[in-house]
């Protein structure tokens, strides 16, 4: 169903290609909502501007997508019930572990894409350089935040089970630990910059 062309699978008919983009549009869909879901039990008051808030969730997405293309490759002899649990929006067919890479590079490159432009407008709306030593170690906080939370948070059952789980008091730690961290990245960035825009 699928051409491979230069790490690209190429859709052969335009039933094949609506059936791909509606694949990517839940996987994104699903991830996203993940990942607000993360955002919205974390604690009140924590130090991270709406802005950094927002780019944690896309931080949170792209892990949780990254975490379910690993469980979904994860045993052969198991892939197929594997595929279904992960993804269950697959049909059987003989292109369906195929298509799931493809699934899964279009949507990690739509949320890449977002990434670099919050990020890129973060940086452009403070006078400060996108992509410069102080601004990536930014970045990396808010990207090593979303990496520890989504491993707590991945435990939980966050519809039905955030209120009882043990858990939630080493997310609600975690994250105001984490987001400190973020917040003194983000005043170095600033200081930096401040001072080499003052006249000399």
């Amino acid at each position: 169903m699928l051409d491979q062309h230069q790490e690209l699978y190429i859709p052969q008919d335009e039933r094949a290609l609506r059936r791909v983009q509606r694949k990517v549009d839940e996987l994104d869909q699903r991830v996203r909502g993940w990942a607000q879901s993360v955002i919205d039990v974390l604690p009140k008051g924590l130090a991270l501007l709406e802005d950094e808030t927002y780019i944690l969730g896309l931080y949170l997405a792209q892990q949780r997508r990254l975490n379910l293309e690993l469980d979904a490759q994860r045993g052969e002899e198991t892939l197929r019930t594997r595929l279904v649990r992960v993804l269950p929006f697959l049909s059987d067919g003989e292109d369906d572990w195929e298509m799931v890479h493809a699934v899964h590079r279009m949507a990690a490159a739509r949320l890449e894409s977002d990434l670099e432009r919050a990020c890129e407008f973060f940086c452009l709306d403070r006078c400060i350089p996108p992509i410069c030593d102080p601004s990536i170690d930014w970045r990396v906080a808010i990207r090593f935040m979303a990496q520890d939370l989504h491993r707590t948070a991945r435990q939980i059952n966050l519809k039905s089970g955030y209120s009882n789980s043990p858990l939630r008091f080493e997310l609600a730690l975690n994250a105001r630990d984490l987001a400190i961290e973020v917040a003194a990245r983000r005043r170095d960035m600033l200081t930096i910059f401040s001072a080499s825009s003052e006249p000399v």
